[in-house]
């Protein structure tokens, strides 16, 4: 039985919130005066303050909405510090082991007593000494362990050996009954091992698909799954039938879960729990973060307006932070805005079939881009500060293979959903006649990708085509307003 109260008890109760319409519950928040107190203390702004109160308020469920870079797996880890404080066991979770990986860095940050679970190979060198198999394998008591295997090991090869002599009568099944009773005791005093480890954690770290063996019949009173939004719906229940509470971190208007199944698809798979949670008690169970710490002000304002109801607020420490900041970076080469869209209307830049497979690509994009980059690195800003997006992966090899800078980060959005970069360049490749937009449609990916730069973001596509879709109409109408819009023919040489 995973938990005390599993069947009639805690987990009906789940279900009944999270499947049902039974609504979730809360304390009073006066309750908690004395959390608030000790978060006045901290470095965390008040939306967040706010959101940790109210998910520690939580009777059963509550959520938090952390848009692009608002600090959302820092609250985390600072909820999770309060929850330990109060003498709590805390289950933390994420989809992918860079999730997790990148909240047990917070946790340790804090200071908690943390473990992580899982493979040590999936998890960042730099926190291997805080994995299970680490701490395991460090422990003094691991000594008699390993020289007991040994022992035991000498014995089965001792009774598996020919000799002239005949042996005693059972002398070999005795030679091997011990070896057997050497590594079974083995077993059991490494298990002993493994089991204080894992008693004495204030925090067990693991990704959402974690062994259940390993954690036995531990139960939690608090669970936390952050990047929830990227967690398929059967994901979370492994880690809600461990607690007595659940909290989600994520945001629903980024990437949801990856499923490759049209089938599961259809079946409603490709939305989150914590999406479909959002829908039905969002301002009862949910708390937004509103500060961000990463972007200009004007990279900011278009996500803000679209997918946040415009109440984001740029913290005054990146609010106009812009690349003439840089040391040793001739800014004056570039241009000063922060945001630019450039519009290949009339150039005759179409799109082109991988000929390797279904993915598309731009040749001419691709060269433009790569201009660019070059000048970046011409002005002395460092590769590793430039990202090059593009939704194809055909545009992707194609911009890998001639790029002057290995270190110049070239990816598919997906594969910078939580990334920062100094400088992001985007490449929206789709170019035809029939205003085809294809993925690009999922407006998601595209405030993924246009949310990832701090100082300078600059988008290039055929305003023709794209602006035959609503997004894209708005987003080319906004750099119009602003002053960030220039058409690919303002550029010499372009091609």
């Amino acid at each position: 039985m995973l938990h005390a109260l599993d069947g009639r008890g805690r987990v009906a109760q789940f279900r009944g919130i999270l499947i049902e319409d039974k609504p979730p519950e809360f304390f009073p928040i006066k309750d908690l005066e004395a959390i608030r107190a000790d978060l006045s203390e901290s470095p965390l702004n008040p939306s967040q303050h706010d959101a940790i109160l109210h998910a520690l308020s939580a009777k059963d469920l509550a959520i938090i909405h952390g848009p692009p870079g608002t600090g959302k797996t820092t609250t985390v880890a600072h909820l999770i510090r309060q929850a330990v404080l109060g003498g709590q066991r805390v289950l933390a979770c994420a989809p992918s082991n860079t999730g997790v990986d990148n909240l047990l860095e917070k946790l340790v940050g804090l200071g908690l007593n943390a473990i992580r679970i899982g493979h040590p190979a999936r998890v960042l060198e730099s926190l291997q000494e805080h994995t299970l198999d680490y701490l395991v394998d460090a422990d003094p008591a691991m000594k008699v362990v390993r020289e007991m295997r040994r022992e035991a090991e000498l014995l089965a090869t001792k009774a598996g050996r020919w000799t002239r002599a005949k042996p005693m009568a059972g002398a070999r099944d005795d030679l091997k009954q011990e070896s057997r009773r050497l590594r079974a005791d083995a077993k059991l005093f490494e298990e002993q091992i493994i089991n204080t480890k894992l008693d004495r954690a204030s925090v067990i770290c693991a990704t959402t698909n974690y062994d259940p063996e390993i954690l036995g019949d531990r139960t939690f009173q608090l669970g936390v799954i952050d990047e929830a939004c990227q967690s398929t719906e059967p994901g979370y229940w492994p880690v809600i039938l461990r607690v007595d509470r659940l909290i989600l971190a994520g945001d629903h208007c980024q990437l949801p879960p990856t499923v490759l199944s049209n089938q599961a698809q259809l079946e409603g798979l490709s939305m989150s729990m914590m999406e479909r949670l959002v829908g039905r008690w969002d301002n009862l169970a949910t708390r937004q973060l509103t500060v961000q710490y990463r972007m200009h002000h004007k990279i900011m304002e278009f996500p803000s307006e679209h997918f946040y109801d415009d109440s984001l607020i740029a913290d005054p420490s990146v609010a106009n932070h812009s690349l003439a900041d840089l040391p040793n970076f001739k800014a004056e080469t570039i241009g000063s805005e922060p945001v630019l869209f450039v519009d290949t209307s009339g150039a005759d830049w179409t799109e082109q079939l991988d000929p390797n497979g279904e993915s598309k690509l731009n040749p001419n994009e691709a060269n433009w881009i790569l201009q660019q980059v070059d000048a970046l690195l011409q002005a002395g800003l460092p590769p590793e500060q430039i990202a090059v997006i593009a939704p194809y992966s055909a545009q992707v090899r194609f911009l890998r293979d001639r790029c002057s800078s290995n270190d110049v980060e070239i990816d598919t959005v997906d594969g910078f959903q939580g990334r920062e970069k100094e400088v992001v360049l985007i490449s929206l490749v789709r170019s035809n006649s029939q205003g085809e937009v294809g993925f690009l449609a999922d407006t998601r990916r595209m405030n993924v990708a246009m949310t990832r730069a701090k100082r300078k973001l600059m988008v290039i596509g055929d305003g023709a085509t794209l602006g035959r879709n609503a997004f894209f109409k708005k987003w080319i109408e906004h750099t119009e307003s602003q002053g960030f819009y220039k058409s690919i023919w303002e550029f010499s040489p372009w091609q």
